[in-house]
């Protein structure tokens, strides 16, 4: 059987012209995607900050600006579904026809929705002023960390994870949806959630990013059950693997910054 021996040129040549082939494949391929660039806004017309706003087909996320605005790169070109969530609004998906090469420009709606809360009692103003005190005793006490609104009006975060990054011990990590995952390092088992608790009341799948730094009156964190005030160590919950515990703005607060 005779053997074919290719030259050093030939064999030049024909790598020349097998990239040259492949070329236009490739270009073909990186041209095949484009972009969504949007506002959104509330059902006032009030341009929303910190809005999740989610390719579902790429898992590609993006949050708002302060003014509303996002912009999301490198999708699939065809139609695309965008999934939006803020806390206290209604969750929204919406539909957009993305063109090879370009950006779709788009302006979507959050409604307000009313959470249903099980046996919640609208607070006044001086219970919520209460529960601030407890919160700057136990600030002192020293047992746990402690964001307060002052730090968070110096430091100006986009997002509430910006500040829990200077908290000894809490590790943050993206998650495959892009939203930010919270763990602590003291915590042995293997990924075990902290339990959220906002104004008092436990909540279920939270994200630390969920509630945005301009709603916060002041953050609790604690690594593990051990400091962790009684009337939030609830044995239905994950506590053992610590706790985060947000106060919301009181309206009407003027009393003196921490």
């Amino acid at each position: 059987m005779s053997k074919m021996v290719l030259s050093i040129a030939q064999t030049t040549a024909l790598v020349a012209l097998l990239t040259a082939a492949a070329a236009p494949c490739r270009a073909q391929q990186q041209q095949k995607t484009g972009a969504v660039a949007g506002v959104v806004r509330d059902s006032r017309g009030n341009r929303l900050t910190n809005v999740e706003v989610t390719a579902t087909s790429v898992a590609r996320t993006a949050r708002t600006d302060s003014a509303g605005r996002f912009v999301l790169t490198g999708l699939p070109a065809g139609t695309q579904e965008l999934s939006l969530r803020r806390l206290t609004y209604a969750p929204a998906t919406d539909s957009v026809d993305i063109a090879v090469g370009d950006t779709a420009d788009v302006e979507i709606e959050l409604g307000v929705v009313a959470q249903q809360l099980t046996a919640v009692i609208v607070q006044s103003d001086p219970e919520r002023m209460h529960q601030m005190d407890a919160f700057e005793a136990r600030r002192k006490q020293g047992f746990g960390y402690f964001i307060t609104r002052s730090q968070i009006e110096n430091r100006h975060p986009l997002l509430l994870s910006d500040m829990v990054r200077l908290i000894p011990g809490a590790v943050l990590t993206p998650s495959y949806n892009g939203r930010t995952t919270l763990r602590f390092a003291r915590v042995t088992r293997a990924n075990c959630p902290p339990q959220f608790f906002v104004d008092g009341m436990q909540v279920y799948g939270f994200s630390i990013d969920d509630m945005p730094p301009g709603d916060v009156e002041g953050v609790e964190l604690y690594a593990g059950a051990a400091g962790l005030p009684p009337e939030f160590n609830n044995m239905h919950s994950t506590v053992i693997c610590g706790a985060v515990i947000i106060w919301t703005r009181v309206p009407g607060n003027d009393r003196k910054k921490r």
